[in-house]
């Protein structure tokens, strides 16, 4: 069996990557709900979600904006991919929230194959069979990238477009007009995704010019306008009569934003790089990477990527989502090469064993773990278990130990029409602020975020709203435990959602 299984690999590594991705891909597209961050739900999944369910809700669009309408700054093509998508769901009566999602799943595990695919490619073409092999695998299960593959993070939904540039970069050379125009075409469609590559996308540019390919330069370049122009430069037309009016909205908050969210020292995403692929395998990828700078056309993209964000203040970890499987193709192909070559590493075979042991026991440990986990559950069942009750009239956001309450995603409730105040200030006297809305109105659901003085915070709010009868609560998944154990910034929220009995306050 394991013979058979050795020689169809050898006979069919793509196919057996292409399989061996998918599983853990479509498992945590079953099985791992939610959402990452705050961008990967609120800007795609509830803004396509509200155009469809409720129109005038998403103040993004032109139309539902008071006053002279402005640009919000977001690229309205992944998102407005999902509004087709959840369009076509309604038209086949496919409504609940969390069937949607599992769809929207399922479609970014089968696109996330081609990073793995293509991953291979380039590291067979820069290495032997063997190096490529090892290569695919290790992105094919790289621990957090199923988790991540099926999550809606502009950071990572771009990846596939860039290394799909970066093998029509590579595969000729750059020696025709037809790979060129290719490559800057699919990384043009990655800057329409996630606008920050347009960074890489100057590297190949940069590259050419270096190596004073005039003519392929300029071609690059067209292919990289191509999907700009008829994409970003087509829709804000039609929205806004101006082409680029999101991607300028886009660069003037981030310019006056510069320190708003992070503060991040310059070596923050060095460090990341060496973390996350586990030490001591990680000093190599990053020594394989940083010994040279070859191909200059895949090599000068990734670092011009990092050096601009590493010098940009506001520095969160998914930024450098996009570039971490070209840096670890080309980190993981240099060094095997040079170790391969290397006549200490020829008399010590069994310490790179016991290196490539310990990689894969820590990594095949965290798939397991981070592939079966759903992530912001609380928040996602909270909101859920509130989907098909006609009662609701409001939701109160009660985080007066934190201070900072997050937003309800609304889409899994389906409630859209109703308002939501938050109470994040012990001090304040919440019945002033219920006492706006007129009897019958008021807010009668409230979601109390975390269990820190819970019975404190009930009575307080008791005081504005009147008793509250608990309903249910939203406990956190393993993977929401496991990072608040690892860093307590992380708040482990268990949600607890109550009813007002009387809207009228005692």
């Amino acid at each position: 069996m394991w013979q058979n299984w050795q020689r169809w690999t050898r006979e069919h590594p793509l196919l057996a990557l292409t399989c061996i991705a998918l599983v853990p891909r479509l498992l945590a597209a079953f099985f791992s709900e939610g959402y990452f961050a705050h961008d990967d739900h609120f800007l795609i999944i509830e803004a396509a979600g509200s155009w469809v369910q409720a129109p005038a809700y998403s103040t993004w669009l032109p139309w539902n904006q008071v006053g002279v309408p402005h640009p919000s700054g977001h690229s309205m093509v992944y998102v407005g991919l999902h509004f087709v998508l959840f369009s076509f769901l309604k038209s086949v009566a496919i409504t609940d929230p969390k069937a949607m999602m599992l769809v929207v799943r399922m479609i970014h595990a089968g696109f996330s194959v081609v990073v793995v695919r293509v991953g291979y490619r380039i590291a067979r073409s820069l290495g032997d069979p063997a190096i490529a092999w090892r290569t695919g695998l290790f992105l094919a299960l790289f621990y957090f990238m199923p988790f991540l593959a099926v999550r809606n993070l502009v950071e990572v939904v771009c990846i596939p477009f860039l290394l799909l540039g970066s093998w029509y970069l590579l595969k000729e050379d750059a020696r025709t007009t037809r790979s060129v125009l290719i490559a800057g075409i699919w990384i043009g469609l990655a800057i329409n995704i996630r606008f920050q590559t347009i960074f890489f996308a100057a590297g190949p540019g940069l590259a050419l010019l270096l190596m004073r390919r005039w003519v392929p330069a300029l071609t690059y370049g067209l292919g990289l306008a191509l999907p700009l122009a008829v994409l970003q430069g087509g829709i804000d037309l039609m929205l806004w009569g101006r082409p680029f009016a999101e991607l300028t909205e886009y660069v003037l908050y981030n310019m006056a934003n510069t320190t708003t969210y992070f503060d991040q020292p310059w070596y923050n995403y060095l460090l990341l790089l060496l973390g996350i692929f586990i030490p001591p395998f990680s000093i190599a990828i990053f020594f394989g990477f940083f010994r040279r700078s070859t191909p200059l056309l895949l090599w000068l993209p990734v670092v011009l990527f990092l050096a601009i964000h590493s010098y940009f203040p506001n520095k969160q970890e998914r930024f450098l989502f996009p570039i971490v499987p070209l840096f670890f193709v080309l980190g993981h192909v240099s060094w095997e090469m040079w170790r391969n070559a290397s006549a200490w590493w020829a008399e010590r075979p069994r310490l790179w064993r016991g290196i490539w042991i310990f990689t894969w026991t820590i990594n095949i440990a965290a798939l397991l773990l981070i592939t079966f986990s759903s992530s912001k559950r609380s928040r996602v069942e909270a909101l859920y278990g509130l989907r098909g009750r006609s009662d609701v009239r409001g939701l109160v956001i009660e985080d007066s130990y934190q201070g900072t309450a997050p937003m309800p995603p609304l889409f899994y409730a389906g409630v859209w029409d109703v308002p939501v105040e938050s109470y994040i200030d012990s001090t304040v006297v919440f019945s002033d602020r219920l006492a706006i809305y007129p009897d019958g109105s008021r807010p009668n659901i409230v979601l109390f975020i975390g269990e820190e003085d819970l019975p404190a915070r009930m009575v307080r709010m008791e005081q504005a709203t009147g008793p509250l009868t608990i309903l249910y609560r939203a406990e956190p998944g393993a993977l929401d435990k496991l990072v608040h154990w690892l860093n307590p910034v992380n708040r482990n929220e268990t949600i607890t959602v109550a009813q007002v009995e009387n809207e009228r306050p005692k």
